[in-house]
């Protein structure tokens, strides 16, 4: 039998953060991250970033590096409230602006405000986003059912919440994997709000069971273990995309599968 439930490394564990809007507090928490290893997503709204200079530009690059810059349209509107051709606009323009500060593909998404519906989610794929968070905190563990409807474990101030419950069943099978926290660097506004994220943070890090992903990085990596090929009898395994990826096998066994090529277990 084998099961997808592994992530790179063989860990069965995934943390991932994601904040919105792109105020002056994400360079402090980024500090913050870095500091301890944890990764994130920036969703950031490209009308912010129109003209600006090349130093700026390069100021942006280096304050986001090791992390994920994503879209989250362009002036913040409700998308569940405008015409697709609005939606549209919103996202493509959005998509350009900030692929040309950060020189790489940026199909990630949180929806402003948390609106979305199926209109929305329509016009968003025809722009090429492949998946967009919600603010829908399920509490839970679980990884998303649907990419375009990724929704949270918990907003930041929750986190305390469920987190024992998530460190504590590490090793369960019966424990969902993804602890997903999202929030808005903007809202962290006193020190005790930055202590209270700092002992949160120093909380999930450093633990050689958890894999620290950004939320692209999570998404390129399940699509990947789905195109595995797998013989009939789950013998041999080819691995047709660029990403190592880890499957397990049996309940007991990690197998890696090394990008491009095939793996044949005795």
């Amino acid at each position: 039998m084998v099961q997808f439930h592994a992530y790179p490394g063989g860990k069965k564990r995934v943390v991932t953060f994601s904040y919105d809007d792109g105020s002056a507090n994400d360079e402090r928490l980024i500090e913050l991250f870095n500091k301890y290893g944890v990764k994130s997503t920036f969703h950031l709204n490209g009308i912010n970033y129109i003209n600006i200079s090349d130093e700026e530009a390069q100021r942006l690059r280096n304050l986001y590096a090791g992390h994920e810059v994503a879209c989250h349209t362009l002036r913040h509107g409700w998308p569940a409230r405008c015409p697709q051709q609005t939606v549209v606009l919103e996202t493509l323009e959005d998509r350009k602006i900030l692929e040309k500060i950060f020189g790489y593909p940026i199909i990630g998404m949180s929806y402003p405000s948390g609106s979305y519906d199926e209109d929305a989610i329509k016009a968003m794929e025809a722009c090429g986003i492949v998946y967009s968070r919600t603010v829908h905190s399920t509490r839970g563990f679980g990884t998303p059912k649907r990419f375009m409807e990724w929704h949270p474990t918990c907003h930041h101030i929750g986190i305390f919440e469920v987190c024992d419950s998530f460190l504590n069943n590490l090793d369960s099978i019966w424990h969902s994997p993804m602890f997903y926290i999202w929030g808005h660097s903007h809202e962290l506004r006193t020190e005790d709000d930055w202590a209270f994220m700092e002992k949160a943070v120093a909380k999930l890090a450093g633990n050689d069971k958890i894999w620290y992903a950004t939320n692209i990085e999570i998404y390129n990596y399940m699509m990947a273990q789905s195109m595995l090929q797998i013989s009939a009898d789950e013998t041999v395994f080819y691995n047709p995309s660029s990403i190592d990826v880890w499957v397990e096998k049996n309940k007991t066994d990690m197998i890696k599968i090394p990008a491009g090529q095939t793996v044949i277990l005795k």
